[in-house]
């Protein structure tokens, strides 16, 4: 007679809630550049201190993704870290070199924050590329943010200027209208 054999079920509630979790993280990863584009652009000191920091937190965010995708594939655990550290090591130093530029008048502080954001989007996708396609969507989805803040820019001078003057215009002709009744 034989014994039942224990089968091992994968948990899946276990792999639901990571995935849960790490598209939490990305989401909260969006924002946090969607923020620190705003702040680069009040706070110039603030946003180098800012974006010195986000790219060591998408580097975590990404050295964890190695680290689970070399451990399921039997990679060199090791090997995966050493690549994600330096590649975000690299990504750091460009961000610094950005804020350098931005510091010597060489660059604009509203071109400083859309650089360092274009740098971490292409980092993360990068990253995503080698580890987990979530990331590439992330640095995709920064890539469209740039994007988004570069021709929101413009298209709130094009619209506000216009309407700045029409109010003027407007309220002209109101104080007018009414000297003339009165």
């Amino acid at each position: 007679m034989t014994t039942p054999e224990a089968r091992v079920e994968p948990p899946i509630a276990h792999s639901t809630v990571r995935r849960h979790i790490e598209e939490f993280v990305l989401i909260v990863l969006v924002v946090l550049s969607g923020i620190g584009v705003a702040i680069n652009d009040y706070s110039p000191q603030s946003a180098l201190r800012y974006w010195l920091w986000m790219a060591p937190t998408f580097g975590v965010v990404s050295i964890v993704a190695a680290w689970w995708r070399a451990a399921r594939r039997d990679e060199s655990v090791v090997v995966a870290l050493q690549r994600q550290v330096l590649h975000w090591a690299a990504a750091v130093g460009a961000v610094y070199l950005i804020y350098l530029l931005q510091s010597t008048g060489r660059m604009a502080n509203e071109a400083a924050g859309l650089a360092a954001l274009i740098v971490i989007a292409l980092s993360a996708f990068l990253a995503g590329v080698h580890t987990d396609w979530r990331l590439m969507v992330l640095g995709g989805i920064l890539a469209l943010t740039a994007l988004g803040f570069a021709v929101l820019e413009q298209i709130i001078w094009i619209v506000a200027l216009p309407a700045m003057v029409i109010i003027v215009i407007v309220a002209a002709m109101y104080i007018r209208g009414s000297r003339h009744a009165g």
